[in-house]
């Protein structure tokens, strides 16, 4: 009796082989996805880049606020070189209309009689450039009337105490060099609160405190 021996069974195929490699390739992959995204959830990390979210970072983008760029302005410059040379603007002329250009032209148009707009123009330049020759021409009349050039010094010194006062809200009336009942009263009240002796009169005291409390310091010492 032939002795009957067990064949082993066929093995898989080359196909069968490779259908199983890619499900396990599939299968850990979609494994590890899922590890990943909890351990983003978990470890409060940040989630994957997908197409939604590079959507929403372009769009985020796109409503960013643009860099703030300072404006040059010549017309800016002109002004504040006038400023500059009657000593009422002491920063950097640069034709920007920052906030010390806008003070600045706020306490010449005070004290000038002007509009207190603080907004620089070509007609503010030429006021300013005006006003500036002439002061320049009476200074070289030749003039020997001591008591007249004492008056022009006297009345510019009012106007600079005016314009400190009223930058400090004391109301001393229209800046225009004339020591009015008005102007002796802020002057008083100025002198009552910073504790000096209550005259009523322009001193070197009353300057002193101005320069240290206005804005216009760099005008009052003159």
């Amino acid at each position: 009796m032939r002795d009957l021996t067990e064949e082993p069974a066929p093995g898989p195929g080359p196909v069968a082989i490779v259908m199983a490699v890619l499900a396990l390739l599939v299968g850990g992959g979609i494994g590890y996805n899922l590890l990943l995204a909890q351990e983003f959830r978990d470890g409060g990390l940040a989630p994957a880049v997908t197409a939604s979210s590079l959507e929403d970072m372009a769009r985020h983008a796109a409503n960013a606020r643009p860099t703030i760029r300072l404006k040059y302005d010549p017309v800016v410059e002109s002004v504040q070189r006038e400023l500059q040379k009657i000593g009422y603007y002491p920063g950097p002329v640069d034709g920007v209309a920052g906030r010390r250009t806008r003070q600045a032209i706020v306490a010449y148009q005070k004290a000038v009689g002007l509009d207190q707009t603080g907004e620089a123009s070509d007609e503010l330049a030429e006021h300013i450039r005006y006003t500036r020759e002439v002061a320049q021409a009476s200074l070289f009349t030749g003039s020997t009337d001591v008591a007249e050039d004492q008056e022009i010094a006297t009345r510019a010194k009012v106007r600079r105490v005016q314009t400190g006062l009223s930058e400090l809200a004391y109301e001393p009336g229209r800046v225009n060099g004339e020591l009015s009942d008005v102007t002796m009263a802020a002057i008083r009240a100025f002198q009552r609160d910073r504790g000096l002796a209550e005259t009523g009169a322009i001193t070197d005291a009353l300057i002193g405190e101005l320069e240290k409390l206005s804005g216009q310091s760099d005008l009052l010492a003159q």
